[in-house]
């Protein structure tokens, strides 16, 4: 099927394939891959004005290198990153991007809409059928997706994935990112008068996954690998490599006086860019909900400040931060804010599932030839 495929009036769809469609290819919803150069992308990018002001400045700096790096990862084909897009014959346009995040995890963002209802709902629905159409050969795990909370269509589209596809293969994590200065996290040691911190080694920990299932539950830990044998990401970091790129993980822990892990910070190392909120590059802290506020703050300060080493090569000169312990604190000593957000998280199994749950959002929308959805980060 190509893009002029016409649109049935009375149900709002368009006669796409199956949400288990087992052969699936991006044609199907006429869909491209990679289709336009990164440098063209970004242009339409900012036309769209999904590059609004704050997040423009925040990766000018660095636009030379990011365009590098999205460029290097194209040449591994679907491999790392990939770019799908859809053309109307009117003008409009969409495009979503994936990038790899984990060994079968995947970090689906960027969703641009452009004068088309259409093309959002064909490269959404893509998204989901022809990774549930390679889920056999890839591995897939699980994608995931971060957005604003005031982004009413992504509130809609992902965070209600649990009640319509429910919490055993979905996830909704709210919470706070902020940038932390290079300086900030150096002044956060405490010369050891807190409870130490340890650097995991590259093999499983069940006490990670402990945590990691206390904090956010089994979906989580599917999602972020934390239940292999290669917490640092070692095979994804050699699929990088191919082309000049890197991508692994760092871990410092906790423990308590009872030798229990209570916490722990989670420092994704990646490509700058790949998402421009630096999202790839997050240092994620999970905090047991066990500890009282004091204690929480105690160890996140000891966390951010250890795991800082793993950001001493990192471009923008901070630690972005990601979690859901409240982090006005480190605002009032100098962290930048960057924005609220939401993370939903999906199992392969529920690729289906949330076919059906996007697909019936665009159906009413399409109904009501409402404007086109508001664009995610």
């Amino acid at each position: 099927m190509n893009s002029t495929a016409v649109l049935d009036r009375d149900t709002g769809r368009l006669p796409l394939p199956g949400p288990s469609a087992s052969s699936s290819t991006w044609s199907d919803f006429g869909c491209r891959v990679n289709a336009r150069p990164p440098a063209e992308l970004f242009e339409r990018y900012e036309r769209s004005r999904f590059l609004y002001p704050a997040k423009r400045a925040r990766i000018a700096p660095y636009r030379s290198l990011i365009l590098e790096n999205w460029q290097r990862a194209r040449q591994a084909g679907e491999l790392l990153l990939y770019e799908v897009s859809r053309e109307e014959p009117d003008g409009g346009w969409a495009s979503l991007t994936s990038w790899r995040s984990t060994h079968a995890g995947w970090q689906t963002q960027h969703l641009v809409s452009s004068g088309t209802l259409l093309g959002g709902r064909a490269v959404m629905l893509a998204a989901q059928a022809v990774r549930a159409a390679r889920a056999g050969r890839s591995g897939d795990v699980a994608q995931q997706n971060w957005f604003s909370p005031g982004n009413r269509f992504a509130a809609l589209a992902f965070g209600g994935m649990t009640e319509r596809i429910g919490p055993e293969r979905s996830l909704i994590v709210p919470g706070a990112y902020v940038m932390v200065p290079a300086p900030l996290a150096a002044a956060l040691r405490r010369g050891g008068r807190e409870r130490p911190v340890v650097e995991l080694d590259g093999g499983a920990c069940p006490e990670l996954a402990g945590l990691a299932r206390a904090c956010r539950g089994e979906v989580y830990v599917r999602a972020e690998g934390l239940d292999r044998d290669d917490l640092r990401l070692d095979d994804v970091d050699r699929l990088y490599r191919l082309v000049g790129l890197r991508r692994h993980r760092r871990i410092w822990v906790q423990y308590d006086a009872g030798g229990r892990l209570r916490a722990a910070a989670l420092a994704h190392r990646g490509p700058l860019g790949f998402n421009f909120s630096f999202l790839e590059n997050r240092c994620d802290l999970l905090v047991s909900p066990e500890l009282d506020e004091a204690e929480a703050q105690r160890a996140l300060d000891a966390l951010i400040a250890a795991a800082s080493t793993a950001y001493e090569d990192f471009e923008p000169g901070c630690v972005p931060v990601a979690g859901e312990t409240p982090m006005d604190r480190l605002v009032r000593a100098g962290a930048e804010p960057v924005r609220p957000y939401t993370r939903a998280l999906w199992l392969a199994e529920a690729y289906p599932d949330v076919y059906r749950h996007i697909d019936s959002l665009y159906a009413r929308r399409l109904r009501g030839r409402g404007q086109h959805p508001r664009r995610t980060p």
